[in-house]
């Protein structure tokens, strides 16, 4: 007998082997995986030599349709040949279909196994080589996005090539590359902001990437460092480029110029950045004036000897002249004629050295422009339309121009008073987002030790100190120490400073227990909770006052008991039942009831005069926005169920704020009242709130009732509060 197999139809599906296979290369081992691909050394078995293959996961985030598009732009960048970028052999798929990239194996590692801070001269080397490479992309409308040590290799010869163009963008197809997911492609760490908004970007944005990886190379560290990706594009996008160590500094300019925010602040190109990076050995190995008569060529000597001519003939009659006593009119048109070039070549080490000036009326339509918004108050808002931007425009086209500075001086003066408004509200976000535009503006143009900087730092940091002592008086401590983060954020210090720290820092958290001499265990309980706000923070009790404290009362004051009800039988008095004997069995642990609220008020004036702090019942809006401010969770398992009569102390479940029994032992009085007696002005119901051991048991809002205040149930309790007011004066 023959017997047969047939295979369920989920298995007729061809099977993915465990190994990717190209024909014509052999798979010898992983060199390396990413996010979206895995890197394999392979032989090509038609030449018999080492490539490496890169190959896309199945789990890219990359769709069908954005596979082709990336084959399509692989196709393009294949094409590229250049000395200093690794070529693409091959573009295909595998047999399983997955988009493969056939390049050259190098051997000698990639930049990040390589350290250049104490080798300039080896780093400029190795800068020329990427910025020609990118020099040479860029002119074929090819972006490649994701420039960082890692895609830096070295080859037998140890000569630098950029690889992985793996996500390069063609300018020509105008496309902003984002995932499915909405995350920008490239690498965070190295990303322009424009890049990271997932926005339209060009060659200027692998130049940032350069800067970032420059400051890399120079410090061993990134210059801005997140935890997560949101937040390391928000440096990228808002925070001030970091300095470099003093021994560093001659590179400043540099990188100050590469990591500006804005792609036109950025150098135009890469050729003009290596025209920077020139200036940077200079710098570094500055020569003298006859080391470039011996090195230069025979045909050059005799142009020296002419600029040497003119020298001995210009500089005499330059140091002469006021002796001489030209007309002024004419000796400043010289001079300021000849500026222009001669400032183009003596300062190229500024950040707006490569952007020429701007014609003058262009110029001075600027200037007006700036000034009008200056007049309407058009500051920082809207977005290109603002005095800020367009004065920082100005003083990047011209970056000595007087009035530009003057413009923007006055800026940040006028910014002062919207910011010490804030601060005086209270408003910290917003106070918080104004001086750091204020800081961000005077690090762009420049005006750190402006005075306008100055004036508006110290008013922004007393306004802040005193809001954060307004909030100490409040017994606000998270906002208070806020404020006070952010006061030292602008320069304050010395002992104002240190004292409200130690004031703040001493005030209670919510739920922290306090006690006063002779009084119970309360808990503080902020004023803000959810949506609900009391004038002032307060304390309570942390438990219904008990039969034992109720007692010590009694005794002490001899005050009589109050006849007692049962809530469900309110017209059936219950005559010889009261505090002491509700009922039911109770222990010295648990809450008393069959007290009135005039009971519970008697005991608060005593409780105050034994501990000399003001105790009260709370109000209704108190009892409940301590409640909010932490409701307790809701009650589960078997001491949950219905009981007859109360329970000790804290066998229910306390809230966050370490209240306990605040909803199921005990209903508690509050101070409000329900209903006037017209005649007597007396008070006749009050307001009793929560839930008790008669209530089923649930979640949701706790009940509130009216009930007569003069006689006392035998389900309603009460805790007390504590004003924090005079403790604030």
């Amino acid at each position: 007998m023959h017997s047969s197999t047939t295979a369920p139809p989920f298995d007729t599906a061809p099977r993915r082997s465990a190994q990717p296979r190209i024909p014509g290369y052999r798979l010898i081992r992983q060199l390396g995986r990413g996010g979206m691909a895995v890197v394999y050394l392979a032989v090509q078995e038609s030449l018999d030599r080492q490539v490496a293959i890169k190959i896309m996961r199945p789990s890219s985030t990359l769709d069908e349709a954005q596979a082709v598009r990336f084959e399509n732009e692989a196709r393009v960048i294949a094409k590229l040949e250049h000395p200093g970028i690794v070529g693409i052999h091959e573009v295909g798929r595998t047999l399983d279909g997955d988009l493969y990239y056939v390049m050259p194996y190098l051997a000698n590692g990639d930049l990040g196994e390589r350290d250049y801070r104490n080798d300039e001269d080896g780093l400029i080397a190795l800068l020329r080589v990427l910025l020609d490479a990118l020099d040479y992309a860029h002119a074929r409308g090819i972006v490649h996005r994701d420039v960082k040590a890692e895609n830096v290799l070295f080859d037998n010869a140890d000569r630098p090539q950029l690889a992985d163009f793996g996500i390069a963008l063609s300018r020509r197809s105008g496309e902003p590359r984002v995932t499915s997911d909405g995350f920008a492609l490239g690498s965070s760490a190295h990303m322009s902001p424009e890049q990271a908004r997932g926005g339209t970007v060009d060659g200027r944005a692998d130049l940032y990437s350069l800067g970032v990886l420059t400051y890399e190379l120079l410090t061993g560290e990134l210059p801005f460092r997140c935890a997560d990706a949101l937040g390391l594009a928000l440096m990228h996008a808002q925070d001030p480029v970091p300095r470099l160590p003093a021994d560093k500094a001659h590179w400043q300019p540099f990188v100050d110029r590469a990591l500006a925010k804005r792609p036109e602040q950025r150098h135009r190109s890469a050729q003009a950045m290596l025209r920077a990076l020139d200036r940077v050995e200079q710098r570094l190995h500055p020569q003298p004036f006859w080391h470039g008569w011996r090195g230069a060529r025979s045909w050059r000597r005799p142009l020296l000897l002419v600029v040497l001519g003119l020298a001995l003939v210009v500089v005499p009659g330059l140091v002469f002249a006021p002796l001489l006593g030209p007309p002024a009119a004419e000796a400043t048109a010289d001079t300021t004629s000849a500026l222009p070039a001669e400032e183009a070549i003596a300062a190229p080490d500024d950040p707006a050295a490569a952007v020429p000036p701007a014609p003058a009326p262009a110029f001075d339509e600027a200037l007006e422009r700036a000034r009008g918004q200056l007049a309407t108050g058009q500051l920082l808002a809207p977005a290109g339309a603002n005095a800020a931007q367009t004065y920082l425009d100005l003083l990047t086209a011209d970056p000595d121009n007087a009035d530009a500075k003057a413009g923007l001086e006055t800026v940040l003066a006028a910014l002062a008073v919207p910011l010490v408004e804030r601060a005086r509200s209270g408003d910290l976000d917003a106070t918080r987002e104004r001086y750091r535009q204020a800081v961000l503006l005077a690090d762009q143009a420049r005006l750190r030790d402006a005075p306008a900087f100055q004036a508006l730092q110290l008013q922004a940091r007393q306004a802040m100190q005193a809001r954060a002592e307004s909030e100490v008086r409040a017994y606000e401590r998270a906002r208070a120490l806020a404020w006070l983060e952010l006061a030292r954020e602008a320069g304050a210090e010395g002992e104002r400073w240190d004292a409200l720290q130690r004031r703040a820092g001493a005030l209670l958290q919510p739920g922290a227990t306090a006690r006063d001499r002779g009084g119970p265990a309360l808990a503080f309980v902020p004023r803000h909770a959810g949506a609900s706000t009391l004038p002032a923070p307060l304390l309570m009790m942390r438990e219904e006052v008990g039969r034992a404290d109720y007692a010590r009362f009694a005794d002490a004051t001899g005050r009589k008991a109050t006849r007692c009800r049962s809530r469900l039988s309110p017209l059936r008095l219950l005559d010889r039942r009261d505090w002491r004997d509700p009922g039911f069995a109770q222990r010295e642990a648990e809450p008393v009831v069959c007290v009135s609220a005039e009971d519970a008020q008697a005991y608060a004036q005593w409780l105050s005069t034994q501990t000399g702090k003001r105790y009260r019942l709370p109000t209704r809006v108190e009892w409940r926005h301590a409640w909010q401010a932490a409701p307790p969770p809701p009650c589960t398992g078997a001491g949950c169920t219905a009981r007859r009569g109360t329970a000790p102390a804290g066998s229910l479940a306390a809230t966050a704020l370490g209240l306990n029994d605040l909803a199921g032992n005990a209903a508690e009085w509050t101070a409000d009242c329900a209903g006037v007696d017209a005649a007597s002005a007396v008070c006749e119901r009050r307001i009793v709130a929560g839930s008790s051991w008669r209530d089923a048991p649930g979640g949701g809002e706790p009940p509130l009732r009216e009930l007569a205040s003069d006689r006392g149930y035998d389900d309603v309790g009460f805790r007390l509060v504590r004003d924090l007011a005079r403790d604030l004066q």
